[in-house]
């Protein structure tokens, strides 16, 4: 599959997971917490009372990143390459919490997807690899 027709796909996948949920922000942050519950307290610390903006915030960079990871790899090997170090090291932010939250957004979306649609399933497989695998090199 060529670069275009993964970009088919991966905007058919957008469509439907936004016409099935709408607004990700509240599916994924359940997904999440329920793999990570002491992380709504880190939310919570850091959201300095305004927790629902910061979750919606956290949720809209990664769609972002997941979005635009097949054109532009780079700039999302940039992101992460600052956003990484500042979650651990200033923030104190668990790395697999962090990881975590761009799994969950991830597979809320996959969700929506038929299991016949096996070339979009595919695509999303390798946009959350290749995530998880920038996300790791951004710590060495």
């Amino acid at each position: 599959m060529n670069l275009e027709q993964k970009k088919a796909r991966l905007e058919n996948s957008l469509e439907r997971a936004a016409e099935l949920l709408g607004d990700i922000t509240q599916p994924t942050m359940r997904h999440y917490y329920k793999q990570f519950p002491e992380a709504k307290s880190s939310f919570e610390e850091h959201g300095n009372g305004r927790s629902t903006s910061l979750e919606a915030e956290m949720v809209d960079s990664v769609l972002y990143c997941l979005m635009y990871w097949l054109e532009r790899r780079f700039e999302i090997e940039i992101i992460f390459g600052s956003s990484v170090s500042h979650h651990e090291e200033t923030l104190r932010i668990n790395h697999e919490w962090y990881v975590g939250l761009v799994q969950s957004a991830a597979a809320v979306i996959k969700e929506t997807i038929p299991e016949t649609e096996v070339e979009e399933l595919e695509v999303w497989q390798e946009i959350s690899d290749g995530l998880v695998t920038a996300m790791a090199a951004a710590r060495e």
